[in-house]
């Protein structure tokens, strides 16, 4: 989560973190980077002309006056556009891509002149959408609290992504399924494959038909998306600040226009160097060990549950051979749901990204599921068929292109199979999550080319950054993190020990620290309200 980011649901209770010093102030972590190839950033010094193509020069972006897609609170103003910017900046007489824009004004009289421009994760997540007929989505997200603290001294900016719902063209056709996040990408059997299979093999010749480039719609040209931004708004720097996927789009961001960013904050971080799909059995492998020693080291947990591991094991392992029907109580009315090995391993991953004191909750529901009882295992795919999707294999609807434009050209048209493969047979049932991942078996249906190899170096770059992530995030692992944070001399990793995906969502003290770095972007400055770091408080208190 999407992780939708807001990829969570907003957190119950904060949790304390923990502070990874900052990067040193040179670059000695980086001879083990040494033997790759990395882009040379454009200095600072050469200003904006140095970082705009002539491509980009020739399609000046237009801001038009919008009516903004949600209902503005009493006290606060925010004005809403639509961008226009070239489909394909190589060839700027071609069509034009229209994206949402948003600005939640400063409340400040005297504000200060760089906003916070933030950037969804996904591919594919939208923001400004409401995620239901009737429902306002920046009441849904809680957004106009969560940026207070920022609008205080700056105005709050959202851009749709390119292809994205809202915007004009989106990459959406009837009749083919849409993750609406990185967790529903894992549906069902072969049927429902080849059902998918077949449904983006229309979707894909729909958008031949109606003349969109597919190949235009990747992480460079949301980059330069921003970029545009920054010049229709006669802006001379911005902050950034980016969840899940849409940290992967700020580094970007942060490659090509440096000397556009003031700071960057890069929540639950998703660096293009790191490929999640060669990666994912080993992510949730890991995930569920951190589960099982933090649950030994705890006095309560180890002596209710001294054989934690044995029970997931063996509840995944039965549930494969012979799944269990829940009937579940969705929006829609009751529906039942044969629940295998998969899909409980996935209602657990959506605990742990959560976060918070449903982490604590696991044990109590593993256990009690490998006895026969279900009840929590109920309520958690409740809430995950509820915010996410995946549980039920419902027929296949709409599908949104964008994901599969990206994530086909930037992750999967790099994979090593045969090593992805071995991954997943070592790693036993954890590996069950990525086998049914249809993304690789796709792919070569939506036909993008592969990104340029450059696209995939790490990202150097000595602007301000404040990294943020959490302990039991396996969508993007902290070592993702860390694995960024070598490249930025200029930054501070923060990791939550109790926490999952999207924590600035989901923790009060990652929304503070959030604040702050926008405020004083300093990473040597160490946040107040890191006060510890201890793990899930474990409870045999049902979910509620």
């Amino acid at each position: 989560m999407t992780v939708a980011d807001r990829e969570s649901l907003r957190a119950r209770h904060p949790r304390p973190a923990v502070d990874l010093a900052p990067a040193p102030d040179d670059r000695h972590g980086m001879s083990r980077w040494s033997v790759r190839l990395r882009l040379v950033l454009v200095s600072l010094c050469l200003g904006w002309s140095a970082t705009v193509s002539p491509a980009i020069a020739q399609t000046p972006p237009r801001l038009e006056a919008h009516r903004c897609w949600f209902k503005t609170p009493r006290g606060a103003s925010a004005k809403c556009y639509l961008l226009s910017v070239a489909e394909n900046r190589a060839a700027p007489g071609g069509r034009v891509v229209k994206l949402p824009v948003a600005v939640l004004k400063s409340v400040s009289a005297n504000k200060q002149p760089d906003p916070v421009i933030y950037l969804s994760g996904g591919p594919g997540e939208a923001p400004l959408a409401a995620p239901a007929p009737g429902i306002d989505p920046l009441k849904d997200g809680d957004w106009w609290k969560s940026t207070a603290t920022i609008r205080r001294g700056r105005d709050f900016i959202f851009i749709g992504q390119r292809g994205a719902q809202l915007s004009r063209p989106a990459l959406t056709c009837d009749d083919v399924a849409s993750p609406k996040s990185l967790l529903s990408r894992f549906v069902g059997r072969f049927d429902v494959v080849e059902d998918e299979r077949r449904a983006m093999e229309r979707c894909r010749a729909e958008l031949d038909r109606r003349g969109i480039d597919v190949t235009q719609y990747s992480t460079p040209a949301l980059a330069d998306d921003v970029a545009d931004l920054v010049r229709a708004l006669e802006l001379s720097k911005v902050n950034l600040y980016g969840v899940s996927y849409g940290t992967r789009w700020a580094l970007e961001v942060m490659r090509r226009h440096p000397a556009l960013v003031r700071a960057a904050i890069l929540d639950s971080v998703y660096p293009p160097h790191v490929n999640g799909d060669q990666e994912e059995a080993d992510a949730v492998r890991r995930a569920f060990n951190r589960l099982f020693l933090e649950c030994a080291a705890d006095a309560w947990c180890a002596r209710k549950y001294p054989n934690l591991r044995g029970d997931l094991e063996t509840l995944v392992a039965r549930l494969d051979r012979t799944p269990v029907r829940l009937r579940l109580k969705l929006s829609g009315g009751k529906t039942t749901v044969a629940i295998d090995g998969t899909k409980a391993l996935l209602v657990l991953l959506h605990v742990m990204r959560l976060g918070g004191e449903d982490i604590g909750k696991l044990p109590t529901t593993i256990a009690r599921a490998a006895a026969g009882n279900y009840a929590a295992l109920r309520f958690f795919a409740e809430d995950l068929e509820t915010t996410e999707g995946g549980i039920v294999e419902a027929p296949i609807e709409e599908m949104g292109g964008l994901y599969y434009s990206i994530e086909c050209r930037e992750t999967t048209a790099f994979l090593d199979r045969p090593a992805r493969e071995r991954s997943i047979a070592d790693a036993g049932i954890y590996g069950l999550v990525a086998r049914a991942n249809t993304g690789p078996a796709l792919c070569p249906i939506w036909r993008v080319p592969p990104a340029e190899p450059s696209e995939r170096q790490p990202v150097d770059s000595r602007i301000p950054t404040l990294l943020l992530s959490g302990s039991y995030d396996w969508l993007t692992p902290s070592t993702w993190a860390e694995a960024a944070r070598q490249h930025l001399p200029n930054a501070r990793h923060v990791e939550f020990r109790a926490m999952g995906h999207a924590v600035t969502a989901n923790d009060a003290c990652a929304e503070m620290l959030l604040a702050q770095f926008v405020a004083t972007p300093d990473p040597n400055r160490a946040p107040g309200c890191l006060a510890g770091n201890p793990p899930p408080r474990f409870t045999d208190k049902p979910p509620k």
